[in-house]
């Protein structure tokens, strides 16, 4: 442990594509983590990257990178399709480990690789970026300064035309798109609001099967109330609405925070230097996961295997009324 204390942290990246691009650029803002390494199904990608961000070392495989790069850590940064199982196999290596989400395209197979990692003691984080946001924790000070968070509204309209049109996603990722893609903002329902004790989900589906349309009231642990919306072949996108007692917080783009007061009065809350510089908020999950790799303590507002299965979880408490439109 004081070895990891007196020098940069190493670190492994397994995947070459758009995501583990980002994170580089990210990392490069982090000067507590050191990329040592990198490996790919797709060789010429990782050679791009290591080429770009002067990376050290393309290795043949994940167990070659950690043979001859030695990292400290793991980020794992592939597919959602190839993510589950990449995860187990990695966690046989025994080193920490960042997984980017989701991690499983279902509830089944996120709990197999949270009772795998919870069994062999493997420290984990898994990347949901949002919680990082510095608008977020900006926001959410402003309206608890004031008094108590009184409602959380949440509206995951995800833009299935769109993400169908790329061509980068498989069917099977493009169907379980409640997990893929939409935990995103259905987990920002657990990090303002908590676990919720009631949920009342309506479902419906005009093509996708395991639904399209969703309204769902919500009542947390403090006594708020919450909801979520999602009409993913309408026109519109993510927002999330925090009332408090005399203030208004909306964030929609989420990246942006305009307050609304009681008297009438607003103001808009800018992002960090590094939000505004590199995809926001993986400065500070990178931030997160280097205090995990050193003190085996993950902090909130990050979660761990555990805390990414009780979203999956509440997906398919959202899912599970749906019905086919008539």
């Amino acid at each position: 442990m004081t070895a990891l204390l007196d020098r940069p942290l190493r670190v492994g990246l397994i995947g070459a594509g758009l995501i583990a691009r980002q994170h580089l650029a990210a990392l490069a803002r982090v000067p507590e983590l050191q990329a040592v390494g990198i490996s790919s199904r797709t060789r010429s990608k990782a050679e791009a990257l290591a080429a770009e961000f002067a990376l050290p070392l393309v290795a043949e495989s994940p167990q070659a990178l950690v043979r001859e790069a030695r990292p400290d850590a793991l980020m794992v940064l592939v597919s959602p399709q190839a993510m589950a199982q990449l995860a187990l196999d990695c966690l046989d290596f025994g080193l920490p480990l960042f997984l980017e989400k989701p991690v499983g395209l279902s509830v089944e197979q996120a709990e197999e690789v949270a009772l795998a990692a919870a069994k062999r003691g493997v420290p984990n984080m898994v990347g949901f970026n949002r919680r990082h946001y510095s608008v977020f924790q900006q926001g959410l000070a402003r309206v608890l300064a004031r008094g108590r968070l009184l409602a959380v509204h949440v509206e995951g309209s995800e833009r299935m035309q769109a993400a169908r049109g790329t061509g980068r996603f498989t069917e099977e990722v493009l169907r379980a798109w409640i997990f893929a893609n939409a935990t995103h903002t259905i987990d920002l329902l657990r990090h303002f609001g908590g676990e919720p004790e009631e949920v009342c989900a309506f479902a419906s589906s005009l093509h996708e099967p395991l639904g399209d349309q969703f309204a769902a009231a919500l009542r947390f642990p403090g006594g708020q109330l919450g909801s979520f919306t999602g009409n993913w072949h309408s026109p519109g996108g993510w927002g999330v609405v925090l009332k408090g007692e005399g203030v208004t917080a909306e964030f929609r783009p989420l990246e942006t925070c305009r307050l609304s007061f009681a008297d009438g009065s607003t103001e808009t809350l800018e992002p960090d230097a590094d939000d505004a510089l590199v995809k926001p908020g993986f400065t500070g999950q990178l931030r997160a996961f280097a205090d995990l790799v050193r003190t085996g303590i993950l902090a909130p507002p990050s979660q761990d295997l555990a805390g990414a299965l009780l979203t999956m979880r509440l997906a398919g408490r959202l899912i599970a009324p749906v019905r086919p439109l008539p």
